[in-house]
Formats: structure tokens, C-alpha cells, sequence
């Protein structure tokens, strides 16, 4: 039943229910528990008092309509759109839409908008940023850039920071974000799991993806993503650009379909370097593929123009 804009549904094998079952004549443990389902309707920061109510493991159901406000994960829950594709939109007040500190998050089929410039809450104003987690998922999420140019709008679609093997996937990122519509950096340990960049379409903004300044024990897969007209200013000096990797190392590009951009396809900067390019179209670019780092290899690519230093096949 609804408590205000928020309703909780518990089933019989709701949270921590602990139990034991005799089988086969040995003591076994019961089943482990669900977590609680929480529905969710537009009101007065309905989302963030269901998170507030919300256990870890709970799933909250955003049912459709537009939630005018910005919002704050601090326990692993799913936060799933139903009924539509409702939108969360933080007006242009706050740096971040969603601003994710937990691991373990999940978002699914929602809109999220209205990032924006505000010092006194740090740079980098992204629609849903997640920094410093060990795992999460963000899948099914349009991101767009909706509170102006390049000096007060939201740099990034989305933004992954020094994690774990996040995964994220079957995103759009459609439009005017002014250093990219996904962005991850500081990836230098997952744990032996790969960090996922997967069957994203990336367009409208500076630049599709960038991955920054990640390596060492960090496992990043970059694949079936389509990154097309990326071609509007930026805040930083890069060219507009489908893929960017820079100051990174081993990430395997693969499937990838980067057309049409502003001034370059895939650019892989200096001291990038053993990373994999591997059954990619890369075309219709003013420059496809700029090479600059070392032992960077390709196979089975289509790519238009190039420059820099030339692929190496990759064994």
C-alpha cells in the first residue's frame, strides 16, 4: 500500500529472514533472503525518502513521471523504471543527477538529466557519477546534458571513478555534453573482473567515450558501442572525438562502430600503450585512427585514415 509518494511491498521471504530446513535428514539453511520492493511515484523528493526507507538489497520501481531532484546512493539497492521511462532531472542546481557511493548499485530504464555547474559542490558535473565503489550497473540509462553550453551544463553523461568492475551497458548518451557522454578514469584495479563499456550509442556531444589514466591491474573492455557525431566544443583542448584513450593501458576495443565525428574516429595518446583493436569500423572521420602509443595492436579492423604510429597485428 502507498505511504505518501512511496510504497513498500515485502514478500514472505522479505529481508534477513533466517531459517533452517531438515532434508535428507542433514540441517540445512533456508533459501537466502529477498530483499523488499519499494514503489515509487512523483512527489516532493520522493526518490531519495524511498532510499532513505530502502535496506540494502531492496529494489525500488520508479514509476513514470519526472522526479525534480538530485539524489544520493549510499547503500547497495536497483533503482528500476517501470510504467515508462521516468526521468530524474536535478534542474540544473546540483553537480551530479544521481552521485553514487556505494557499491553494488543498480539503475535500469531510467532518463536522467539536469546536471550542472555548482562550485561549491566540485568540478565535473555528470548526470550519474559513481566514484570510488568496487561494483555497480548502470544499464538502460539515456543521460542528456540539459542545463546549457559547455560553461554551465554537465560534462559528462555518465562518469565512472577509481572502481571496480562496474559494467556499463546498453546506455544513451544523446547529446551536449561537454567532455563526454561516458566517461572512466582512475580504473587501476578490478579485481581480476573486467570493467564493461558494452552496446552504448554515444552521440551529440564532445567526445563519445573516454577511458583516462587506467591500467596497471585495472581490466577494461570497450565493445559494441556506437559513437557517432560527437562534433560539439568541449571544455578541455582535445578534438572532438568517437573514442579516446589516453594515459592507458590494455583495453580491449572490439565491435566498436565510430563514424561521423568532429575531427577524429578512435585517438590512443602517448603512454597508451598493449592495448587491442580488434574487429572495429572505424570510418567517415576526418582522421580514423590516430596511434601515438607503444605495442597498440589491431585485427580484423575497418579503418579509413590514419595517422601515427601503424598497428601491430595482434597475435
Amino acid at each position: 500500500m502507498p505511504v505518501g509518494e512511496v510504497g513498500l511491498r515485502r514478500g514472505a521471504l522479505a529481508r534477513r529472514v533466517v531459517g533452517l530446513a531438515v532434508a535428507a535428514g542433514a540441517l540445512m539453511p533456508a533459501p537466502a533472503a529477498l530483499g523488499a520492493t519499494i514503489e515509487v511515484r512523483p512527489g516532493s523528493n520522493a526518490l531519495q525518502k524511498a532510499l532513505n526507507q530502502a535496506h540494502r538489497g531492496d529494489t525500488l520501481r520508479i514509476h513514470d513521471g519526472t522526479y525534480r531532484e538530485a539524489v544520493v546512493i549510499n547503500k547497495r539497492v536497483t533503482l528500476r523504471g517501470v510504467g515508462g521511462r521516468p526521468t530524474i532531472d536535478a534542474r540544473c542546481d546540483n553537480r551530479a543527477t544521481f552521485r553514487v557511493n556505494s557499491g553494488g548499485v543498480t539503475f535500469d530504464h531510467l532518463m536522467v538529466q539536469g546536471a550542472g555547474e555548482n562550485p561549491s559542490q566540485g568540478p565535473y558535473p555528470s548526470e550519474v557519477d559513481v566514484e570510488n565503489v568496487n561494483t555497480g550497473t548502470i544499464h538502460d540509462v539515456v543521460v542528456r546534458d540539459t542545463c546549457g553550453d559547455a560553461d554551465h551544463g554537465a560534462e559528462y553523461g555518465i562518469n565512472v571513478f577509481n572502481s571496480g568492475p562496474v559494467v556499463v551497458s546498453n546506455d544513451r548518451a544523446i547529446g551536449g555534453f561537454s567532455d563526454a557522454g561516458i566517461y572512466i578514469g582512475g580504473i587501476t584495479d578490478t579485481g581480476g573482473d573486467a570493467l564493461k563499456v558494452v552496446s552504448n550509442a554515444t552521440f551529440l556531444s564532445h567526445q563519445g567515450i573516454i577511458i583516462e589514466n587506467s591500467g596497471a591491474n585495472g581490466i577494461i573492455q570497450v565493445a559494441n558501442n556506437n559513437s557517432h557525431h560527437n562534433t560539439i566544443p568541449g571544455v578541455e583542448t582535445e578534438a572532438a572525438i568517437g573514442i579516446f584513450i589516453n594515459n592507458s593501458d590494455d583495453v580491449r576495443i572490439r565491435n566498436n562502430t565510430v563514424q561521423n565525428n568532429g575531427e577524429l574516429g578512435v585517438d590512443i595518446s602517448a603512454g597508451s600503450d598493449d592495448n587491442r583493436l580488434i574487429d572495429n569500423t572505424i570510418t567517415d572521420n576526418p582522421t580514423d585512427l590516430i596511434n601515438e602509443g607503444a605495442g597498440n595492436c589491431g585485427s580484423g579492423n575497418t579503418i579509413g585514415t590514419r595517422a601515427g604510429n601503424p598497428l601491430t597485428p595482434c597475435g
